[in-house]
């Protein structure tokens, strides 16, 4: 087999985490299509598609580099239960990363650009033609793994835990393992987009080991009971919660540890999937000049109405039915966030969002390499006006 052409979209040493034998070499499996439980897997196997980065392996190679990277830090977690947070800038490029490599985040990407394309070619093309047809972009993980990278430090703002799991119910690891909620905006600000990366109330979410967790949430909405910055968790349920959030957010897979039960792999199966599109596509209408727009239901391939002057349309991942819910974490009785009343807000640190977007595009027009991050950052003329976070972030990462 030529080298890099098994091109892992979940790393192999995440999934040794979770690994049946002592080799870590075999894994057990709940393949959801099927309904099928799988023991003792092939772990290589797991988690690829030839070429997925594509046939020059040079992502493949960037990513497995980084991956020596972010192994090591996990290790040191897993070793010692405790968390360096001077590798917050490293678990923050992890998470993001992660989120955006996997064959379901393409199959999200594709989904939104076969609608958005349909929409521009409404009258150029006919209706019959572009619903026979499937628009996807050609290179679509490698602009995901683009963004992911360059647009990785709008995360940094998030507080970082560690969630120690001490019941006797390990956690699982779907295919697709970021879990991303927004328990503040979903009873706040209802029928807003809330699953952007600069959103107020974020949480993201990755098992770690069948004993431990990342979390990432917004530390100016949330409050949080934590011993440096460990969450321990003893109550059955909230793993739970946990692991139907991994299970309803896999793609295909759910991996799991010989401890997790029979009892607890029916439960499981047992737990409704939603089907139907992966993203939320919506159009908006607006019969007074932009001024303000109201939803409407049509789809990518109906006109707009007799009269519209103009519409928004609005693509998104779709939020999954239920949030993160820690007992150690809160809503804050007077929560911080800003707000415009556009589709863009809730926002945590727009000032913040607006250089990580420039650094993105200078990055991506060759005029600067990720290793000029923090310079790029601390030169920026809006760099006074960062919230107050900023800096315990560029202390530990020794800038």
């Amino acid at each position: 087999m030529p080298d890099n052409k098994r091109q892992h979209y979940v790393p192999k040493f995440l999934l040794r985490q979770f690994s049946c034998d002592v080799n870590k070499k075999q894994i057990n499996i709940i393949n959801i299509g099927r309904r099928k439980i799988i023991q003792n897997a092939s772990l290589g196997e797991q988690c690829y598609r030839d070429y997925f980065y594509g046939k020059t392996t040079e992502i493949e190679k960037s990513l497995a580099s980084l991956e020596g990277v972010f192994s090591k830090v996990v290790k040191d977690i897993l070793s010692t239960g405790a968390y360096d947070h001077r590798q917050e800038f490293h678990m923050t490029l992890m998470i993001s990363l992660q989120k955006n490599r996997t064959l379901r985040a393409e199959e999200e990407l594709n989904a939104m650009v076969d609608k958005l394309v349909k929409l521009a070619m409404h009258g150029k093309i006919s209706e019959e033609i572009l619903r026979g047809v499937r628009i996807n972009f050609e290179k679509a993980i490698t602009h995901q793994i683009g963004r992911a990278l360059t647009l990785s430090p709008m995360l940094l703002d998030l507080k970082q835990f560690i969630i120690e799991n001490r019941t006797s119910i390990p956690f699982v690891l779907s295919d697709n393992p970021v879990i991303v909620t927004n328990l503040f905006g979903r009873t706040r600000f209802r029928g807003r987009a809330l699953d952007g990366m600069s959103k107020s109330g974020l949480q993201m979410l990755m098992p770690l080991s069948p004993k431990y967790a990342i979390l990432l949430h917004d530390g100016n909405v949330y409050t949080t009971q934590a011993d440096d910055n460990i969450i321990k968790v003893s109550r059955e349920k909230i793993i739970d919660n946990i692991n139907e959030l991994q299970w309803v957010n896999a793609y295909k897979n759910v991996y799991f540890s010989p401890e997790f039960g029979n009892q607890k792999i029916s439960q499981l199966l047992e737990i409704e999937r939603k089907s139907g599109d992966l993203i939320s596509f919506e159009r908006l209408q607006s019969l007074d000049g932009g001024r303000s727009y109201r939803l409407n239901d049509k789809d990518e391939y109906a006109p707009p109405d007799e009269g519209v002057k103009s519409e928004l349309v609005r693509v998104s991942s779709k939020m999954l039915s239920k949030d993160i819910r820690i007992d150690a974490v809160k809503v804050r009785s007077n929560p911080l966030f800003y707000d415009d009343n556009s589709m863009g807000s809730p926002k945590r640190d727009p000032i913040w969002c607006q250089i990580v977007e420039d650094f993105s595009d200078a990055m991506l027009s060759g005029s600067c390499k990720f290793n000029d991050i923090w310079s790029f950052f601390e030169s920026h003329y809006l760099s006074s006006r960062i919230g107050p976070w900023h800096g315990r972030v560029f202390r530990r990462s020794g800038k």
